[in-house]
């Protein structure tokens, strides 16, 4: 089962749906936020954190992913992002998710966030989740 974690994690947190690059598109200066469910909050707690995904190629990717997760390249996107907290807050209610909450990446906007075939921002590198916002 431990093992299988860091899958479900980066199946959760795949289904985040499109995040908004009004923000970024603005000029403002962005962090890096993304949503996932409030086992992350535990895990942060444990000192035990896996990293947060960026895109990733299928053969990195254990057998068991799910393969509707891959762009039509064959790579997982990487966690969907968000500018501000404020967005990462609008798509936890527009995606009705219950229990899930808010974190800050350790990462930069500029060098490790991309706009993905689905419209998204995403990590185009792993990241380790700083904190848990809210």
């Amino acid at each position: 089962m431990k093992a299988l974690l860091p899958v479900l994690l980066i199946a959760l947190l795949s289904a985040c749906g499109e995040s908004s690059s009004t923000s970024a598109a603005s000029g403002e200066q962005c962090g890096v936020y993304a949503i996932g469910p409030n086992q992350i909050k535990e895990i942060l707690k444990s000192q035990q954190a896996e990293p947060a995904p960026g895109r990733t190629a299928k053969a990195d990717l254990p057998a068991e992913f799910p393969p509707e997760l891959l762009d039509p390249q064959g790579y997982y996107r990487g966690m969907a992002v968000y500018c501000t907290v404020e967005e990462a807050r609008k798509a936890l209610v527009d995606q009705k998710h219950a229990d899930w909450g808010v974190y800050e990446l350790t990462s930069d906007w500029a060098s490790n966030v991309y706009k993905a075939d689905d419209g998204a921002n995403h990590l185009s590198k792993n990241a380790t989740i700083k904190q848990a916002v809210e």
